[in-house]
């Protein structure tokens, strides 16, 4: 029995296992095995009603034209009385005979009816499997994109991660050298010092919110930036990928 599609729908693509595609072979299977069209009257249960009935009429059609000539000529059977009958019963047969073709029609019909809809059955099914397997395509496209999604972001976390570590090692020289030099730099150069390293940090900040990653609270510090101001920045730039 025929997977159903939601069991199918995730492996691989096994089109023996559609049910569409079974429904599709079984209506060729029966088309090319369906023999061709041939009529014998003996075997129609139709023609064989009619041919019993006129058979029937014919007798009662001769014996009744036998009757009447027979009382034509006092109640003694004549070779006439004979010829009457014969020809009663055959003008019976011939109508029997006439109504052949009708009949051959009607089975010749019936076939072609029987024909159509396994063509029809066949051409449906080819189409519900098409629909299925353009189904499935579309989902292993959507995975295979997700995927490939995935795979960038975790890319974009761990180069960030590294320009992170290099950032707060950076940093942590700068301050180290801000401090040496404090004593002896002018205070406008310190303000100057700590202007660009605040730029960079609010720039490198920014670029990892945008791309929704999480800051740390010294690169936020850092920057100037608010933890509850920046995790809307990064919420906002999240749901916009």
């Amino acid at each position: 029995m025929a997977k159903k599609q939601e069991e199918w729908a995730e492996e691989s693509w096994q089109a023996e296992e559609n049910p569409w595609y079974q429904k599709a072979q079984q209506s060729a299977e029966a088309l090319t095995d369906r023999p061709a069209f041939s009529y014998d009257p003996a075997g129609d249960p139709l023609y064989r009603q009619a041919k019993e009935r006129y058979l029937r009429q014919g007798r009662q059609a001769m014996e009744d034209s036998m009757g009447r000539a027979a009382a034509l000529s006092g109640g003694y059977a004549s070779s006439y009385a004979q010829t009457l009958g014969t020809q009663a019963y055959d003008a019976q047969i011939t109508r029997l005979a006439e109504l052949l073709p009708q009949y051959y029609d009607k089975a010749r019909s019936a076939y072609d009816r029987e024909t159509d809809a396994l063509q029809d059955a066949l051409s449906s099914a080819l189409g519900l499997y098409d629909k299925d397997y353009q189904a499935w395509l579309d989902r292993q496209s959507a995975r295979e994109r997700q995927a490939a999604a995935e795979t960038k972001q975790d890319q974009w976390e761990r180069e960030f991660a590294e320009e992170h570590s290099r950032w707060e090692a950076e940093l942590a020289q700068d301050r180290e050298k801000w401090t040496a030099q404090q004593a002896a730099t002018a205070a406008s150069q310190a303000r100057s010092d700590a202007a660009s390293a605040r730029s960079y940090a609010y720039r490198m900040a920014m670029v990892a919110l945008q791309h929704g990653l999480r800051v740390s609270d010294a690169m936020l510090s850092a920057a100037g930036i608010d933890k509850s101001y920046a995790e809307t920045i990064r919420r906002y730039f999240a749901l916009r990928r």
